[in-house]
């Protein structure tokens, strides 16, 4: 009787996932949000109503693959079911929580603190930030998701919780989830800055094949890879909610349930009944990660370590990405590549998505290459922490320093003795000596990290400690080598120092070729016994030294504290184990930029304005009289020169350093009207400022000479202080020019103080350079969506995708006979979601018989019998319609539609 119940209730629990599968298999994409670099800039301070969840299936499959050998079962076949599970298991419980945060069945948790007026939440958040398990955190949560799942307790008893803590979506499911195969054009918002026609026939035929790249999440098929899989999941956000202001909570939201309800609720165990409960041991958090589908955020994105550090880890989605800085001996880190990398590409498949065949694959890559970046990092912390355990245990600064002392100062010195001398000295001084400080200050500030003192829980000595340590012993060693200097003991004929010998750090830094080989790697010089072995009783032994002399084991010490030192750069992204889910901005480089002030994705705007007026003033000044002058004015964008590392409560924060906006201004004197010569001159305070000729050259030949001065100023700590270059040009030059020409024209033929020929070119020139700088497709936010059930209508309608049809469905509707028809149609459609079968212009006949189009259309639907009206303003170009008010706009063309729509007050 109890097998019975349980296969019936094993049975139900199937039928509702396929019940759940045929229902989302049906599910429809989000909009195709296409943007340009401007645009995906400011996208980046907006959150995401689309992400993807990178799953990495290897801990549930090696877990299950342990239990299948030990049951002597298929241990091969039951990974693959374990890891298959596993899949649906993240999925289903996300999509879960999603759910209940938009139905208001579970409250929003505050992203800012400062801000909340949940006491009893921030207080306990504050009391386990940076924890990774935290048991009042979870008691919190637990009440709120019993709460969820019909505890009855009113909201108000748990927490202040008010309405601003709720969503209230009416609809149960809007997430759309779908497990993706291979990328394609049914996420070409990561491949496109720009609708045209291909892109159109593209996502019209990937979507009519939609089999071949997307599929539901929740597919139990074999073929699937859930060793590594990526699952997009598009939220149905209805137009009413204002999502912008509450999208980061709901955000944050879901990565806190989902950490806690993975191990406290019942939904792995539903997936998965045999292996549910072995999933919660599972650090989930290391298994997945969560990214924006586009240019939008999960998180808004800070100008801090954590967000750039965090963010740097596109660099190893690349197909390339075994290549990248986290794995150099001393990284500059992520500020350094946002500061000095300059433009990059966005929204043209740069990460590679497309160059695999399957979606696994970039993902298996991408996965690939971040274990080892982690991997590696975490074996230098471990080994450094290793070390200085061992060094600090067994002797005291002074006591290192004494040991080393006879050895710097020897009777004699052998050339290999000379060469471990010179190694220790040149890495002592990049690293410890703070009268040059190429590390010290740095090495100096990993003390004060969070992340980093987490790193030494547990160990015999802290971080703190170990930095003193090294301070004393680097104060020695550097006084030692000073006084080797003195004696000059590396300047002897015929010595030439080894510089192989350099461990790998200061190689990088010294910029000196590795070994070719591992064999040819010069091993310390030994000066007797080993000084610390890891067992006395062996001391003989090849394998139980620790290091072989004094200056060997400084120098370990100095690497063990560059080691700490690299990976701080990076340690935000890679240390911890953390206790939500990583959601670094894969798919938008400029989130970094747009956050530390290095892209204003409005500047171009506000230049062309100020262009403009500079261009109206000079014309009023010189544009309406024969004066041969003419005024050039430009604006030189404010940069970023570096961003200035500040530590503020264990965490670094950066400061841009900004160098402020510069007006260029040049004037030019055209001799043309004058001399009968179309010949000009030009002068500018400052060189970077083109010799532009007016609006309109033709055949020219122009000379300028320039004039650079600046001044470098050396500063007490070593630094240098460069004033700003100050430049001048003076240019001429002969052209065949318009301007010229007219003005000589005015002048010889006129003879009147008003020259409204050049007035007029002068203003010409002024609205043609405004509207030639509004048409910058790259650094003017530009914004075109693609509904994707609309491209497909189309395409199935024409075969194709007409050329007149191409603007609309880059404005996300469909197409008809006008833009603003088609926006008619749509705002029908979403008024009354009912589709339109059939739409007409509507036209007006003057006294002549003469027809034009009105701002109507006549729509047919299955919304009511017959025909209805629509009235709206619409400009040309669609981007500003709005209908009228009452009813819509809309009016009934017949009883039933008056009826229907509500405004039949007569009744006929």
């Amino acid at each position: 009787m109890g097998k019975t119940v349980l296969m019936a209730v094993i049975w139900m629990m199937a039928m509702g996932a396929e019940a759940q599968t045929t229902a989302t298999s049906q599910a429809q994409l989000n909009k195709l949000r296409i943007t340009n670099r401007a645009q995906c800039a400011v996208d980046s301070e907006i959150p995401t109503e689309s992400a993807f969840i990178v799953v990495d299936g290897y801990n549930a499959g090696k877990m299950v693959y342990s239990l299948g050998k030990n049951i002597g079962s298929n241990a091969e076949a039951m990974s693959a079911e374990g890891m298959q599970q596993f899949r649906i298991a993240v999925t289903r419980l996300t999509k879960v929580i999603m759910n209940k945060l938009m139905a208001g069945q579970l409250p929003l948790l505050p992203t800012n603190l400062k801000t909340s007026s949940l006491t009893g939440y921030n207080a306990i958040a504050e009391k386990c930030q940076n924890k990774t398990y935290c048991p009042e955190l979870n008691g919190y949560l637990s009440k709120l998701w019993d709460n969820s799942e019909g505890a009855g307790l009113r909201w108000e008893s748990l927490d202040k919780f008010n309405g601003t803590h709720f969503m209230s979506m009416k609809k149960t499911d809007r997430v759309a989830c779908f497990y993706v195969k291979r990328f394609s054009a049914l996420q070409e918002q990561l491949n496109s800055v720009e609708v045209d026609k291909s892109v159109l026939l593209s996502v019209a035929q990937a979507a009519l094949a939609r089999e071949k790249y997307i599929t539901d999440c929740e597919s139990a098929d074999a073929t699937l890879d859930s060793r590594n899989s990526i699952i997009q999941l598009d939220l149905k956000i209805p137009r009413a909610v204002d999502f912008a202001s509450v999208g980061f909570d709901f955000w944050n939201s879901v990565k806190i349930y989902l950490s806690f309800a993975w191990r406290y609720s019942n939904i792995p165990l539903q997936v998965a009944p045999e292996y549910g409960q072995m999933f919660r041991s599972i650090a989930l958090e290391e298994s997945i990660m969560m990214i924006p589908n586009g240019c939008k955020s999960i998180e808004k994105p800070e100008c801090d370590a954590a967000t750039l550090s965090m963010n740097s880890i596109r660099e190893l989605a690349r197909p390339d990405g075994n290549e990248t800085e986290h794995r150099k001996e001393v990284p500059k880190g992520p500020e350094d590549d946002v500061v000095n990398r300059g433009p990059r590409d966005v929204n043209d498949d740069f990460l590679g998505t497309r160059s695999y065949e399957d979606a696994s694959d970039w993902v298996e890559n991408f996965r690939k290459n971040y274990v080892t970046a982690r991997g590696s990092m975490k074996n230098r912390v471990q080994s450094a922490i290793q070390f200085l355990s061992i060094v600090a245990g067994a002797m005291t600064p002074a006591e290192l320093g004494e040991f080393v002392k006879p050895l710097a100062f020897a009777k004699s010195y052998s050339n290999q003795h000379r060469d471990e001398l010179y190694y220790l000295c040149t890495e002592a001084r990049l690293a410890g000596d703070q009268r040059l400080d190429f590390m010290k200050t740095g090495i100096d500030k990993v003390q004060q990290l969070d992340v980093m003192q987490r790193s030494f829980h547990g160990s015999q000595v802290q971080l703190a400690d170990a930095t003193r340590y090294f301070d004393k012993v680097s104060e020695t060693v550097v006084a030692f080598c000073d006084s080797l200097e003195r004696e000059k003991i590396w300047n002897v004929a015929g010595y030439t120092v080894n510089r192989s010998g350099f461990h790998a750090w200061a190689r990088e830094l010294l910029g000196v070729a590795p070994p070719a080989t591992i064999a040819a790697d010069i091993q310390p010089m030994k000066f007797g016994a080993p000084l610390l072995v890891w067992d006395a009783t062996r001391a003989s032994d090849p394998g139980n030294s620790i290091c072989a002399s004094a200056i060997d084991c400084t120098r370990r010490l100095i690497k063990s504290m560059v080691d700490l030192y690299a990976v701080a750069k990076y340690a935000d992204a890679f240390l911890p184990v953390n206790s939500t889910v990583s959601t670094p901005d894969v798919f938008n480089p400029y989130a970094d930029l747009k956050a530390c002030k290095v892209y204003d994705p409005w500047y171009q705007t506000r230049r062309a304005n100020k262009r403009l007026m500079a261009d109206l003033a000079s014309t009023a000044l010189f544009g309406w009289n024969a004066l041969p002058l003419y005024l050039d004015v430009d604006f030189k964008p404010p940069k970023v020169t570096s961003l200035n590392a500040m530590i503020k409560n264990g965490a670094v924060k950066f400061d841009p350093k900004i160098q402020k906006e510069k007006m260029e201004m040049a004037l030019l004197a055209d001799f043309g009207p004058l001399m009968g010569a179309p010949c000009a001159v030009s002068i500018a305070p400052n060189s970077a400022k083109d010799f532009s000729f007016y609006a309109f050259n033709g055949i020219s030949v122009n000379y300028c000479k320039i004039r650079d001065n600046g001044t470098t100023i050396g500063e007490s700590n070593g630094g240098l202080q460069t004033s700003p270059t100050v430049s001048k040009s003076y240019c001429g030059g002969c052209s065949i020019n318009f301007v010229g020409v007219a003005g000589g024209a005015a002048v010889s033929t006129g003879g009147l103080p008003l020259n409204p020929i050049k007035l007029g070119v002068y203003l010409f020139r002024s609205i043609h350079r405004y509207i030639t700088a509004k048409k910058d497709k790259v650094n003017i936010p530009r914004l075109q969506e693609v509904d994707v059930n609309r491209v497909v209508e189309t395409y199935k309608k024409y075969g194709t995708i007409p050329d007149h049809c191409v603007d609309q469905l880059a404005a996300g509707v469909g197409c008809y006979q006008n833009v603003c028809a088609a926006k008619a149609a749509d705002y029908f459609e979403r008024y009354t979601g009912k589709k339109v079968k059939h739409l007409e212009l509507e036209e007006l006949t003057d006294a002549n018989g003469n027809t034009t189009p009105s701002s109507a259309v006549i729509i047919q639907s299955d919304y009511c019998n017959g025909k209805v009206r629509v009235k709206y303003s619409c400009s040309e170009d669609g981007k500003k319609f709005k209908t009228y008010e009452k009813f819509g706009g809309m009016y009934g063309m017949s009883k039933d539609c008056r009826q229907t729509i509500g405004h039949n007050f007569w009744g006929f």
